[in-house]
Formats: structure tokens, sequence, C-alpha cells
């Protein structure tokens, strides 16, 4: 029987830890909060209830679902003075 050295197995790398992961994003419920008639179809400008996120979409012509024209911006802090 042989004995196997500590050195075949010490040079074996280990895997990094995975870092901590973050909450993950809900699902924004979009509700239209005003909608303008454009040459290029309709401008809906549309908030998140729940976070209170905004965006603008746009339902063209023909279009089955309006899409998003902007990202969705975080609602707007209000400080406590």
């Amino acid at each position: 029987m042989t004995a196997t050295s500590s050195a075949d197995t010490a040079s074996l790398p280990l895997a990094p830890p995975h870092p901590p992961r973050a909450e993950p994003a809900h699902e924004h419920a979009w509700t239209t909060q005003s909608r303008h008639r454009t040459a290029d179809g309709t401008l809906l400008y549309v908030q998140c209830l729940p976070c209170g996120a905004q965006r603008v979409d746009l339902q063209a012509p023909g279009d089955a679902a309006p899409r998003a024209l902007s990202r969705a911006l975080d609602a707007p802090r209000t400080s406590g003075r």
C-alpha cells in the first residue's frame, strides 16, 4: 500500500465563494397615468403602483401591445423635511 502525498491534493484550486445575491426585482404592475396621440401612435405615461417607477410607452398603429420607449425610472425620493 502506498501513501499519497499531501502535495497531490494541496495544489487543487478551490472555486471562489459566490457573492451574495441581491433581492430579485419585482415584476412591475404598470398603470396608465396619461396618454397622448402623436403622429407615431399613442404615447402612454405609465407608473408602477407598488414601487412608483415611471416609464413612457408607445402604442403604434397596428401593434398588439405598447412597447417601452424609456427604461423604468425609480420614483422620486422625498426628503423628510
